[in-house]
């Protein structure tokens, strides 16, 4: 289970600051991109997203967008403009991916983060490949058909979780 728990829960990736990145030693973000970045399906980046974009590739991070979509055109057209890699058709939660993602950064995984939506591919696979998991909120409630039944068990072992860390607080 503990290959499956986000190091970190945020609303969304706007959250994630150059200040806040520093603080956790981040120099390379992985991203999914369906629900992380965009809705599902809709490859038009979002102009506040923009923004962090340039805002992170400013401070010096490196950006990668790691996805299971197979629009490959579409996810590399999204962010050809702002030269990230796009890796589409990428197995999460399965390693491959992932060192190809850290290969084309250039960074190791523990200066590396893995922003996703989705606990069963975005956070298990850069768990196992050692990498900082940062699980966001999805965009919206659209999941690829084959996801949708996996959600209301990501729901229960959040609150799981989150009910165990209230209690190790207040004890």
């Amino acid at each position: 289970m503990s290959l499956l728990k986000p190091d970190l829960v945020v609303c969304g990736v706007l959250e994630l600051t150059p200040k806040f990145l520093d603080a956790h030693r981040i120099r390379g973000l992985i991203l999914d991109a369906d629900n992380t970045l965009v809705p599902r399906s809709r490859y038009e980046l979002p102009a506040d997203v923009i923004d962090w974009i340039e805002g992170l590739q400013a401070s010096g991070r490196r950006l990668c967008i790691l996805s299971n979509s197979a629009h490959v055109r579409r996810v590399a057209a999204m962010v050809e403009p702002y030269g990230m890699t796009a890796i589409s058709m990428a197995q999460k939660p399965f390693r491959s991916g992932f060192r190809r993602a850290l290969a084309g950064l250039g960074t190791a995984p523990a200066e590396t983060a893995m922003v996703g939506d989705q606990l069963f591919t975005d956070i298990l696979g850069g768990n196992a490949a050692g990498l900082l998991t940062v699980l966001v909120r999805p965009i919206t409630g659209s999941d690829f058909v084959g996801y949708r039944p996996v959600r209301p068990l990501e729901r229960w072992l959040l609150r799981r979780w989150e009910a165990r860390e209230t209690a190790a607080r207040d004890a």
